[in-house]
């Protein structure tokens, strides 16, 4: 997997743009900025929003060419994040350290996840949220982006299971428009979650 990504954010270009994915943005905006991580981060646009908006931003990836890439963005934008290059299965945070986990189509294989996910959960403060955009599993069909195993994939109803200790303030199937650099493009089908720690 890692051979693969740096593979894909060795070109100059974006592969999912520089713009921040629209559902994050929308629900971070408003409200007052803290410590917030961008697991899977890639090359970077979910983090140095955040970063530019305030927040002490911590992210993690596979790839170090994604890392490169990001902290070029985070330059280019006059601001930092703290990025290192690991592997979900291993990364390790504080816990109760953070105000916001945000998710951005970070998929990963059944078993991994729901150990990452209770991770994640142990890592949020009380209060905290977690948000999180991903494929359905009806993405399958269609070529805008994302894995073509169905066991990476979201529903509703896996997805809140999957994370005991959030109370669910947000679960829903969308079809939208995809507009993120060359790999996300057309129409979608995602899974957009919201969930605070109890």
């Amino acid at each position: 997997m890692k051979a693969m990504w740096n593979e894909r954010y060795q070109a100059d270009e974006y592969q999912y743009g520089i713009n921040p994915n629209d559902f994050m943005k929308e629900q971070i905006t408003p409200l007052p900025a803290g410590r917030i991580l961008f697991p899977g981060a890639g090359e970077g646009r979910d983090a140095v929003f955040a970063a530019k908006k305030g927040w002490e931003v911590h992210a993690f990836d596979l790839s170090e060419q994604g890392k490169a890439k990001a902290e070029k963005l985070a330059s280019a934008e006059k601001t930092r994040i703290h990025y290192k290059v690991a592997d979900a299965a291993l990364v390790k945070f504080p816990l109760e350290s953070f105000d916001v986990i945000a998710l951005t189509y970070f998929h990963l294989p059944l078993e991994t996840r729901l150990h990452f996910y209770k991770q994640c959960v142990s890592w949020l403060k009380p209060g905290g949220l977690l948000i999180l955009e991903g494929f359905n599993q009806r993405q399958l069909g269609l070529s805008s982006g994302g894995p073509k195993n169905a066991e990476w994939l979201f529903s509703t109803a896996t997805i809140a299971a999957e994370f005991p200790g959030l109370k669910i303030l947000v679960n829903e199937e969308k079809q939208r428009a995809l507009n993120e650099g060359p790999l996300h493009q057309g129409l979608a089908e995602v899974v957009q979650l919201v969930g605070q720690k109890l």
